[in-house]
């Protein structure tokens, strides 16, 4: 079967995400709706579902299940931003206790920035391995001793992310063209 032009459109769109490092993210304390707007703006292009965008009722619940730090005077810095841009991904694919389990397992074994950064940089790789086709070399890096929670984790959120769009993709044309998956 070859891909629709939707597919190979965002798989283009999703080739070009490109996560903010610890170092991009605003160096001021930011309030709760700037918060929302960063969040949305850096993980919309990895939404399974584009309408459950992150709210302030969702950190407000992070904050209370511990996931995220209180903030200091309502306001919040690149710690809280990172947390909330990881737990809005990865809660697509993860259980909230598996995500607090592997976020605290990961800043003890490393610290906040070099584990967000990893993050990131994981995350963006193993879309490119995905999506890219067999006579491009990329690789996924060998799994680094305290990194392989962060590393499965993205390999797992973007084999569901690829997933879903390409059945949901398969199960469109099937309706529009009255074809069976098995023609």
């Amino acid at each position: 079967m070859t891909q629709t032009p939707s597919t190979k459109q965002w798989e283009t769109e999703l080739l070009n995400v490109s996560m903010p490092r610890w170092d991009d993210l605003p160096e001021i304390e930011i309030y709760m709706d700037q918060l929302v707007k960063i969040v949305d703006r850096y993980t919309s292009a990895l939404q399974l579902d584009h309408s459950k965008p992150i709210t302030p009722a969702m950190i407000n619940n992070y904050v209370k299940l511990k996931l995220v730090p209180k903030p200091v005077k309502k306001k919040y810095g690149k710690n809280h931003l990172a947390r909330i841009i990881v737990i809005t991904l990865l809660k697509q694919a993860f259980d909230i206790p598996a995500i607090k389990s592997g976020i605290e397992f990961q800043i003890h074994s490393t610290n906040a920035k070099d584990a967000y950064n990893f993050f990131c940089d994981h995350l963006e790789s193993t879309i490119r391995w995905f999506i890219i086709k067999e006579n491009e070399t990329i690789t996924i890096e060998h799994i680094k001793h305290g990194y392989a929670p962060i590393q499965m984790a993205c390999t797992t959120f973007i084999a569901k992310l690829i997933t879903e769009n390409n059945l949901s993709d398969l199960l469109t044309q099937q309706v529009t063209t009255g074809e069976t998956i098995n023609d």
